[in-house]
C-alpha cells in the first residue's frame, strides 16, 4: 500500500510541472508582444469610411424625359479617432468630361444636385445628391471625400506618448461613386423582379397620372431641373420645371410666371415657351449684371392651393483669356482661357494654325505653347467653346521675329574707361543668341561675364562688355555696333 501510495503522488507531480511549462510563454509569443507593443505607438489616430461604397440611381426615358425608377440618395460618412474641429470637403468629379466640383461647407448650396451636412455628435458627415436629369445616359461620378481635424489636448495617450502630436492638423481621405442607370421601360412595367420597385418608388411620381380622385397637395411635387443656371450674360437660357405626382390640365392649371430681376435694368427676361403633361419649358434672356429669380406658380385644379416654385439665372461676364497676343520662337507661354465652371457641360480652349490644331486644354485650364522656328511671321487662332458653341470671340497670336539687338546704354565708369550693355533676343542654333562688338575709333572691348545682370524672361539676352583705349595717347572715342548670332546689327551708337 505504502509503494501504490508514493506512485499516486509522483503521476501528480508530473502533471503539474507540464501545465506549468504549457504556460510559460515561448520566444515567439514575447516577441509578438513586444511588437503589439510598440504598434501602439504608429496607429493611425483619425481616418474616415463611408457607409456606402456605391449609391445607386435607376432612371427610365420615355416621351415625357428622364424618370426615377430607384434612388439611393444619401450617404453618411463616419470618422473615427480622438480628434475635434473635423471639416469635410467633397468633391465630385466627372471623369468622362474630367471636371471637379467642390463642396467645402454645409451651406454651400450653388449646385442643386449635391450638398452635405455635418454632426459633431455622431461624428460625421451626410451626403445628399439628386442625379441630374439632363444627363440622359449612363453616367459616373467619383465622390471623393477629404476631412481635416486636430488631435485633442487632453488626449493622455497622444501627451504621455507623442507630446509632439498635440496641435497638429491631420488629415483623412476616402471615396464612393454616384451611378446612374437607364433600364428599359418594358422591365418596370412588366418585369417582375422590378415590380415591387416600380410600385414603392417610381408611383411616387407617376402613381396618380390617372387617378384623378387621388389628388392631394402631399402628393403632388413641382421642380425645376437647375435651381441655379449660369448663363453667358445677354444669352439666351432655357430650364424646365418637372411635375411629379400628377399632370398639368389634370390637375393643374393657370401658369403664372414671374420675372424678378436684382436690377429693374438689367434686360433680364423670362417666358413659358411650352407646357407639356409633365413638365413646363421656360427660356428667356440672361440679364446683363445681377441676378435674375425667374418663379412659376400653378394652381390646383380640385383644391384650389397653390404650387410654387422658383429657380436664378445668374449671369457670366465673360472674361477675356490671358495670354500674349505675340509671341517669339522657342519660348514657353502660357495661356489661360479663363471659361468659368460650368459643372455637366463640354468645355475646351483650342489653339489653331488654319485647320491644324497645335495646342488643346479639354477642361479650359491653362496650357502652355512653344512655338518653332517655322512659326515665325504665321497668325495662330485661339478659341473658347462651351458645348460646342464658341465662347466669346476669337483671337490672333501673332509669332514674330526675333528684334535685332540694340544697345542700352554706353556708361562713363572712371579715366579711359567705359561699360556698354547690350540686349539680344531668342536663340540661335539651340544656344543663346549672344552678341559681339564692332568697333571704331580708338577701343578695344572685353566681355564682363561675371557683371551680366539676370535675363527678366528665357529670350532676353543682357551682356557688359568693357571697353579702354587702344593707343595710348590719342583721343579715347569710338563707334560701337552690335552683331548678334543670327548676323543682325543693332544702330550704331558713338561715344567721345
Amino acid at each position: 500500500m505504502k509503494l501504490k501510495y508514493r506512485k499516486t503522488i509522483e503521476i501528480y507531480f508530473v502533471l503539474y510541472l507540464a501545465a506549468l511549462i504549457f504556460l510559460l510563454p515561448g520566444p515567439g509569443e514575447n516577441h509578438k508582444s513586444k511588437k503589439a507593443q510598440n504598434f501602439k505607438v504608429f496607429q493611425v489616430p483619425f481616418s474616415i469610411q463611408p457607409e456606402k461604397t456605391i449609391l445607386n440611381c435607376r432612371l427610365m426615358l420615355d416621351s415625357n424625359g428622364s424618370k426615377i425608377v430607384s434612388l439611393d440618395s444619401v450617404n453618411s460618412i463616419i470618422y473615427f479617432g480622438d480628434v475635434e474641429d473635423v471639416d469635410f470637403e467633397f468633391i465630385i468629379e466627372d471623369p468622362v468630361l474630367r471636371q471637379r466640383l467642390s463642396l467645402r461647407t454645409p451651406d454651400d448650396t450653388t449646385n442643386q444636385y449635391f450638398r452635405f451636412t455635418e454632426n459633431d455628435e455622431t461624428q460625421s458627415a451626410r451626403f445628399f445628391w439628386y442625379p441630374p436629369l439632363y444627363e440622359r445616359r449612363n453616367k459616373t461620378y467619383n465622390v471623393i471625400v477629404m476631412a481635416t481635424a486636430r488631435l485633442r489636448e487632453d488626449n493622455p495617450a497622444i501627451a504621455g506618448e507623442n507630446p509632439g502630436l498635440s496641435n497638429r492638423i491631420i488629415k483623412a481621405q476616402t471615396k464612393f461613386s454616384l451611378n446612374m442607370t437607364y433600364i428599359n421601360t418594358n422591365l418596370v412595367y412588366n418585369d417582375g423582379l422590378n415590380k415591387m420597385n416600380y410600385d414603392t418608388i417610381y408611383r411616387y411620381f407617376d402613381r396618380y397620372r390617372n387617378d384623378q380622385s387621388a389628388y392631394s397637395l402631399g402628393n403632388i411635387e413641382i421642380r425645376p431641373d437647375q435651381a441655379f443656371l449660369k448663363v453667358e450674360a445677354q444669352k439666351r437660357w432655357t430650364n424646365f420645371i418637372n411635375i411629379f405626382g400628377g399632370t398639368f390640365d389634370k390637375n393643374l392649371q393657370k401658369p403664372v410666371l414671374k420675372a424678378i430681376p436684382e436690377f429693374s435694368d438689367n434686360g433680364g427676361t423670362a417666358e413659358i415657351l411650352n407646357i407639356e403633361p409633365t413638365r413646363i419649358v421656360v427660356s428667356g434672356i440672361a440679364p446683363s449684371y445681377g441676378k435674375l429669380k425667374v418663379m412659376l406658380t400653378l394652381n390646383s385644379k380640385y383644391d384650389k392651393k397653390e404650387f410654387s416654385v422658383d429657380f436664378t439665372v445668374i449671369p457670366l461676364k465673360i472674361q477675356e483669356p490671358v495670354f500674349d497676343r505675340v509671341m517669339y520662337p522657342e519660348k514657353t507661354y502660357t495661356i489661360n482661357p479663363l471659361i468659368p465652371m460650368l459643372f455637366g457641360q463640354d468645355i475646351k480652349a483650342v489653339l489653331k494654325d488654319g485647320s491644324t490644331t497645335r495646342a488643346l486644354s479639354p477642361q479650359g485650364d491653362k496650357f502652355q505653347f512653344t512655338p518653332d522656328i517655322s512659326d515665325t511671321g504665321k497668325i495662330l487662332s485661339f478659341e473658347r467653346f462651351v458645348d460646342g458653341n464658341l465662347y466669346g470671340q476669337q483671337y490672333e497670336i501673332r509669332i514674330l521675329s526675333y528684334p535685332k539687338p540694340v544697345i542700352r546704354d554706353i556708361q562713363f565708369v572712371g579715366d579711359g574707361e567705359v561699360n556698354v550693355i547690350t540686349q539680344s533676343y531668342g536663340t540661335y542654333d539651340g544656344k543663346d543668341n549672344l552678341v559681339n562688338l564692332e568697333l571704331e575709333g580708338n577701343a578695344v572691348a572685353r566681355e564682363l561675364r561675371g557683371k551680366v545682370p539676370e535675363s527678366t524672361d528665357n529670350i532676353t539676352h543682357v551682356q557688359i562688355f568693357r571697353c579702354i583705349p587702344k593707343y595710348d595717347g590719342l583721343s579715347f572715342a569710338f563707334k560701337v555696333k552690335a552683331v548678334d548670332a543670327r548676323g543682325k546689327h543693332s544702330d550704331q551708337k558713338s561715344f567721345r
